[in-house]
């Protein structure tokens, strides 16, 4: 393993000093360095990076009546979602959890994503889109970058020396669920923004009207934004704030509601998670010169994740506390060449102020240096962005004597630890005429996390005891993606190929024994690859339709053939979208959409996982604007199909995936 990463980081040298030597050229391609441009551009189209990257609108969001925003993400086509209920995590290519990295006003989000259950909790409140990065990322991001970034981007900024506000109401059939956000922006010499919202769900009901017990939830959000901008200066400040409440179901017991309990309550008395997140992030950019910047990154965040089980006393608390530091220069050297150079930094703690221990009480400190490089090249029609880099991350984690307080009663033995590791990306677009291609090669890493490395107790909600391995070794996987598109005046063409190939894989495994009367699980480690294709065509007249067809395949296993756990189906998606004229000035951006999801049986599963047959879904909408005032009327599962997905926790209890769900978005700009 070590010979093979010498040999691709000494094949990236190579070509970087290969590259240096060569004579400058003339291109007209605007330049876009990789680790801004998911931050700034505001319609993206990512043209100058070698990676797969797809964007997803807040107008997208609303249009296919997501409840929240892992749901709308998961309607991107190689991306699926494990949910619990109304709880769901994102699933890229076959990853999720601690291998995908979610960053938030310019931070990467911690928030204790090592259980199956605990979803990223987060609504389009403020969103502008979301930038989804498929394969590693870990130069530019680091650790946890594994399978990819989900990049969020706040609301863009109005024009100068205006004000805007705009109200957002939206009301849910299935979980006669009822939202409402606000939002002003005010522009002068300096920029403020507020959005604040609310959002609460009922439980919600399958495709044959069965109540699915404490699938209830509620958001409640709070951004703020204070943006400087000077000559040769900025600063972008933003406070979020969230308060969650998300059911669940426990064990085979809560199957069994009270029959008086009404049918819209929300009251959060039963098994529950509440999830209380504040961050603070400032972003700042200095000018040095015409071809310096400095770009300062700097946050602060705190994550109190409680649980309550069929009492009144919280079994489970823990406080995350993260503070980070990622400072960068960007030094164009001449026309066609610019360099990147940075160095990150994280210090985090965790502790436990209830009776039940999952994962002990521990700090972590991390620190980064990379350096990336991106030629622009231009000949003729041809345009090119070469782009490559370096990253060295160092990871340490200490864990305190932690004790249960409950029976039994298990000592969690603390250990000191420290993981290395050595990072690389290589990659190049080319643009001719109508055709896009991509190349890229790179390696991404991680340790384990604090479950994977300590744990030794009772998975909460489970019948299962889990037991951690501190001498586990660095995770590592090396990404090979190929992509490109076509478009021709209606037609359009798009198809990527990846094989990810994982190098102490970790994973979950059933010994068949018990503890305590508790089925006993380990985490052991692996290698396992991970490959597969996604392929696309869409044809649109911008005055009259659109049409758009994706396929997704995933061939995820170890290397002894058998398949890993969590595995998403492969699917078909069709979306089409009809513009309808407008009759009057009053009446503006009309259109009625119509679109299939049909996701094929899976039966390549681990050996205590349930197969799950294929499904068709339906879905429809329409839209239309009057004057200041924009509707939007979906309805998912139209015929309100009875299924369960693969990826829900909820299928091992005998529970289904929702049924018809129609959703009203009434939007007011004023």
């Amino acid at each position: 393993m070590e010979n093979k990463l010498k040999r691709s980081f000494l094949l990236i040298a190579i070509i970087m000093c290969w590259a240096f030597d060569m004579s400058a050229q003339t291109d007209s391609v605007k330049t876009i360095v990789l680790n801004s441009v998911y931050i700034t551009e505001k319609k993206p189209t990512f043209n100058t990076t070698s990676r797969e990257v797809v964007a997803l609108t807040n107008t997208e969001m609303k249009e296919k009546g997501a409840q929240t925003l892992s749901q709308a993400i998961a309607t991107l086509p190689g991306v699926s979602q494990i949910t619990t209920g109304a709880i769901s995590k994102p699933v890229i290519r076959g990853l999720y959890g601690d291998r995908i990295q979610i960053n938030v006003a310019g931070l990467k989000l911690e928030d204790q994503q090592w259980e199956d259950e605990h979803g990223l909790g987060l609504s389009d409140v403020g969103v502008e889109r979301v930038e989804l990065i498929k394969g590693p990322a870990s130069l530019l991001f680091g650790s946890g970058a594994m399978g990819g970034v989900i990049n969020i981007v706040e609301e863009e900024l109005p024009d100068s020396g205006t004000t805007k506000q705009n109200l957002n109401f939206k009301l849910f059939s299935n979980t006669y669920g009822a939202g409402i956000d606000y939002g002003y922006k005010k522009t002068g010499e300096n920029t403020f923004l507020l959005r604040t919202g609310i959002e609460s769900h009922a439980d919600y009901s399958d495709g044959a009207g069965n109540r699915v017990p404490n699938t209830r939830f509620a958001l409640y959000n709070l951004n703020l934004g204070y943006i400087v901008q000077r000559e040769h200066f900025k600063s972008e400040n933003r406070i979020l704030a969230s308060f969650n409440e998300f059911g669940f179901i426990a064990d085979s017991a809560d199957l069994h509601e009270d029959v008086n309990e009404p049918r819209l309550s929300r009251e959060f008395e039963e098994a529950h998670h509440t999830v209380l997140f504040l961050l603070f992030s400032s972003n700042n950019s200095i000018h040095l010169n015409e071809t310096t910047e400095l770009n300062v990154t700097m946050g602060i965040q705190n994550n109190l994740r409680q649980e309550q089980e069929r009492s009144d006393e919280v079994d489970l608390s823990l406080l995350l506390n993260t503070f980070s530091l990622n400072t960068s220069i960007r030094k164009q050297l001449n026309h066609n060449w610019t360099m990147t150079n940075g160095i990150a930094g994280m210090f985090q703690t965790n502790k436990n102020y209830a009776s039940r221990i999952i994962v002990p009480d521990a700090s972590i400190t991390e620190g980064s240096v990379f350096s990336y490089i991106n030629r622009r090249q231009q000949s003729g029609r041809l345009n090119g962005n070469f782009e490559a880099g370096l990253r060295y991350d160092h990871r340490q984690v200490n864990t305190n004597q932690t004790g249960s307080q409950i029976s039994p009663a298990i000592e969690l033995t603390p250990f000191n630890r420290g993981f290395n590791n050595l990072n690389g990306s290589l990659g190049e677009s080319l643009n001719f005429k109508n055709l896009l291609l991509k190349f890229n090669l790179s390696s991404g890493f991680r340790s384990g996390n604090l479950v994977e490395l300590s744990a030794n107790g009772l998975h909460e909600g489970t019948p299962n005891w889990y037991v951690g391995n501190p001498d586990m070794k660095v995770e590592q996987c090396l990404n090979a993606d190929i992509s490109g598109s076509w478009q021709y005046q209606w037609l359009s063409l798009r198809g990527s190929v990846f094989r990810n190939k994982f190098y102490n894989f970790i994973y979950l495994r059933p010994t068949g024994d018990e503890i305590y009367g508790f089925n006993l699980f380990r985490f052991e480690q692996t290698n396992a690859t991970l490959q597969g294709f996604e392929v696309g065509a869409s044809i649109e007249n911008k005055k009259y339709f659109s049409f758009s067809f994706d396929y997704s395949y995933l061939d995820a296993r170890r290397d002894d053939g058998s398949w890993l756990p969590f595995s998403p189906a492969n699917h078909f998606l069709f979306d089409s979208k009809y513009f309808l004229p407008a009759r009057s000035s009053n009446f503006q951006n009309a259109f009625i959409s119509f679109g299939v999801n049909y996701t094929q049986k899976q039966d390549h599963t681990d050996s205590n996982e349930i197969p799950a047959p294929g499904y068709w879904l339906i879905n429809a909408g329409a839209g239309v604007s009057f004057k200041s005032v924009r509707i939007l009327l979906t309805c998912r599962n139209l015929t309100d199909k009875k299924y369960y997905d693969f990826l829900s926790r909820l299928k091992y209890y005998g529970l289904n995936d929702m049924g018809r769900n129609i959703v009203l978005n009434v939007g007011w700009q004023f």
